[in-house]
Formats: structure tokens, C-alpha cells, sequence
């Protein structure tokens, strides 16, 4: 009679850590193919990383969102972002902090428009893809800095948003280095 419980505990927990192990590995196993699109060109792979957002300043109730395009037969990545804030700032540069590196950039204005009752400027910046694999490959949670003629903006990102956005960028970005 002992000897059936003692099994059936040992199966019980068997069981627990096989179930654990799954959910894990189960978690673990992402599909990052609604993360991004590529298309064959006649002189290379054009990837685009679709629209990701949680970068913001919760002074100004500021928010970022970018995407990223990239033709593997460049060294350099084209990074579109699109800046909301109450005030209309013009965005001269970008740079990318963590880890005590920074990648910096200038901008180019694409528009400036309004939506509900924010400012919305469209910008781009082209970034080494080097540094942008380091940057997105951040474990502790970076910031951007937007310098604008009216001064400096920081937006920061939740600790867990970056890490769900950094985990599907290194698996995108290591699947692009790794095709070429």
C-alpha cells in the first residue's frame, strides 16, 4: 500500500515537471513569422519588421512606434518611426542608449501631421545594421533620446515589453544574418 502512494507521488511529480517542461519550451517556441515579412529582390532580401510600439514619456504622455526595413545586400538598416506628442516637436536626431553604448543618428523629416489631438511626426534614420542588432539585442531595457529644437525628449519602455521586443527582433535578426 506505501509502495503504491510512493509511486503514484513519484509519477505525480513526474508528470508536473514533464507538463512544467512543456509549457517552457512551449513559450519558448514563438512564431515569429507575424513579426515580419521578406520579399526576393534582384539584388538581395528586402526584410520589414512590422510597426512595434512601448516606447514613451509618461511626462508628456509621448509615444513611439518604428519599423524596420532592410535589404540584405546593404550594411546599413532604414528605421521609420512615427513620434506622437501634444506639442509639435521637429526631430533632429535619434540616439539609442543601453548597456553604456549609444548609437546615434540624424533624421529625415518624412511629414508632420495631426491625429485626434496629438502631434504626429513621420521620421527616418538609417543605422548600421551592426548597431541596430546590438541595440535590439539590449537585455536591460534601453532608452531613445529625440533631440528636437525644442530640446531633448527620453522615452523609456515597460522591462517586459522590451523583453517580448527584443526577443522576436534576435530571432528576426539572427534568421536575416543567417540567409545571407
Amino acid at each position: 500500500m506505501a509502495n503504491n502512494q510512493i509511486r503514484i507521488a513519484c509519477f505525480a511529480r513526474y508528470l508536473f515537471f514533464l507538463s512544467l517542461l512543456f509549457l517552457v519550451s512551449a513559450n519558448n517556441a514563438q512564431n515569429i513569422s507575424r513579426y515580419y515579412t521578406s520579399s526576393l529582390q534582384e539584388n538581395g532580401t528586402l526584410y520589414f519588421i512590422f510597426p512595434q510600439s512601448g516606447f514613451g514619456n509618461n511626462d508628456s504622455k509621448s509615444k513611439l512606434t518604428y519599423d524596420i526595413t532592410y535589404l540584405t545586400t546593404n550594411d546599413t538598416a532604414t528605421l521609420n518611426f512615427s513620434y506622437f506628442d501634444a506639442s509639435r516637436h521637429v526631430v533632429d536626431s535619434v540616439s539609442f542608449i543601453g548597456n553604456n553604448k549609444r548609437y546615434s543618428s540624424s533624421v529625415k523629416k518624412i511629414f508632420i501631421g495631426t491625429k485626434r489631438r496629438k502631434w504626429h511626426g513621420r521620421y527616418s534614420s538609417k543605422v548600421l545594421f551592426t548597431d541596430l542588432n546590438s541595440f535590439l539585442s539590449l537585455t536591460d531595457k534601453p532608452r531613445i533620446i529625440l533631440y528636437t529644437q525644442q530640446g531633448a525628449v527620453e522615452l523609456t519602455i515597460k522591462a517586459r515589453t522590451w523583453k517580448k521586443q527584443s526577443s522576436v527582433a534576435k530571432k528576426i535578426l539572427n534568421l536575416i544574418k543567417y540567409n545571407q
